[in-house]
């Protein structure tokens, strides 16, 4: 679905100047406005970065952005599936504020108010290329410059005999497959720009998204044998649900070389339909003289599990394998380069941060705040500065989890699709708080769960039983049910 509209750069700012109205920006960048590529992948964990020293994945674009930009180690998404957590980076708002606690739970976004609105009102030409699934598509179609949304190819469906795991190699050639076409698109609008007329431009990757795929040119550089398997932790160490996921999905049954298997061709598509990519596009900045002249910023919307507890996918839970997510900055006129910063950043932080270096701030106050201090250097670890995610969730029949498979249910119904929409079902709220040392977390059906993280990016155990840990997790919990009492 592709449709372009025009306007003259005159009629977006009488439009912009006409409206001085509440939710538009307050204040002008000074000098030459800068442009805003706006990157984002699905499902690409935060540890899948050749520059963070992971020992399965190769990103040579990537690294390069981070050791010309800004990259935000404990960056985490503020929901673990699609929906809920990009109407967080566009609205600026938690999952519980904005109205979707699953994929299922809550309408798409209108542009009036969001982010992209921000950009069109001060002017900018504006585009969407690549996967939606936060706007409604009608109105993000008819409101923009420029879009078209695609989700995933057609032969990227499942059957009741591919197992949850599933990974090939793509039926297309590469030029044909969504993560190329999308590029192409966003390398026409790009070389469209000119002087004066800044443009905002987001591409929404669906890779590295299940299931997992990628041209064989990518997939036969990596090799089984040579994937590094996270260190095992039992899913009884964190939660019976967890465990009952994993027996559900046969996770609690799989073999080393399946697992080995699609971890290869999960990391093959982040090379090849995210991280060549990337490379594609800061080319084109760099030929059209735009790199000093635009912010780029590369995310993802959530985790994949890829490994850890040896489960792969995604489910409706709070730990860091879904919401740990990379987050690289480059932002001209920044003399801070290939810094990392350890300060916790979130999804809800993008929308003032990106309006800040635009030279304004939303009309009204938002949850998050704008990371462009930390941009410019001026990293104060706080210990006490704690993100918050709101999410909902559903639990599984016995039946489904004793034997993988529901009477009730479409003989023809693929495991994960069984899986996921007992998941998905909007039965019972869940909450997280997580500082820099701690996370706890709040579910309706199941026990607390309180994790010393210390500084780590997977939880080990849960101890919210200990005594020696009373008080911290009275201390979070107070300040979890005091943002959100549900």
């Amino acid at each position: 679905m592709t449709m372009a509209r025009h306007h003259t750069r005159r009629q977006l700012l009488q439009g912009f100047v006409s409206a001085s109205a509440p939710g538009v920006l307050r204040a002008h960048a000074p000098g030459k406005p800068l442009n805003v590529l706006f990157l984002i992948c699905d499902q690409m964990r935060g540890d899948a970065l050749g520059f963070l020293g992971s020992p399965n994945a190769r990103t040579p674009h990537l690294d390069r952005l981070a050791a010309r930009g800004v990259s935000f180690d404990n960056c985490f998404s503020n929901s673990p599936v699609c929906m809920p957590s990009r109407k967080s980076i566009f609205s600026g708002l938690y999952p519980h504020q904005h109205g979707s606690l699953t994929n299922r739970h809550g309408k798409p976004l209108e542009v009036p108010g969001s982010l992209i609105d921000q950009f069109q009102r001060r002017g900018y030409r504006v585009g969407y290329i690549g996967k939606n699934h936060a706007y409604r598509d009608s109105a993000l179609v008819s409101s923009l410059d420029t879009a078209s949304l695609r989700d995933r190819e057609p032969f990227r469906s499942y059957s009741r005999f591919t197992p949850p795991e599933w990974h090939c190699d793509t039926y297309w050639p590469a030029e044909e497959c969504y993560a190329w076409r999308s590029t192409n698109e966003a390398l026409q609008f790009i070389d469209q720009a000119r002087d004066g007329n800044p443009f905002f431009l987001t591409v929404s990757y669906f890779d590295p998204h299940p299931p997992y795929m990628a041209p064989s040119d990518y997939t036969a550089r990596y090799h089984s044998d040579r994937m590094t398997i996270p260190p095992y932790v039992p899913a009884s160490a964190l939660s019976g649900r967890l465990e009952d996921y994993c027996r559900a999905m046969k996770f609690d049954r799989i073999k080393d070389t399946d697992l080995t298997e699609t971890m290869r061709y999960y990391y093959a598509s982040i090379e090849g339909m995210v991280d060549y990519q990337v490379g594609r596009l800061m080319a084109a900045l760099e030929r059209k003289g735009l790199v000093e002249n635009t912010i780029v910023l590369f995310t993802s919307d959530h985790g994949d599990f890829m490994g850890q507890h040896r489960a792969v996918r995604k489910a409706m839970f709070l730990y860091d394998a879904l919401l740990h997510v990379p987050m690289i900055w480059r932002v001209p006129g920044m003399a801070t380069t290939g810094a990392r910063r350890r300060s916790l950043a979130q999804g809800i932080d993008i929308f003032p941060t990106l309006l800040d270096l635009a030279g304004g701030k939303p009309e009204k106050d938002l949850p998050g705040r704008t990371l462009r201090p930390l941009l410019a250097g001026e990293e104060r670890l706080d210990e006490s500065h704690a993100i918050f995610t709101s999410a909902g969730y559903g639990e599984w029949p016995r039946e489904l989890v004793e034997t993988n498979r529901l009477q009730s249910a479409n003989p023809e119904s693929p495991l994960h699709t069984l899986v996921e929409d007992g998941s998905d079902v909007l039965q019972h709220r869940q909450s997280m708080i997580q500082t820099r040392k701690w996370k706890f977390i709040m579910s309706g059906s199941r026990p607390p769960e309180l994790y010393h993280l210390n500084g780590a990016w997977a939880e080990v155990a849960n101890v919210a039983e200990r005594k020696e840990f009373a008080s911290i997790r009275r201390d979070l919990e107070q300040r979890l049910t005091a943002w959100w009492r549900w």
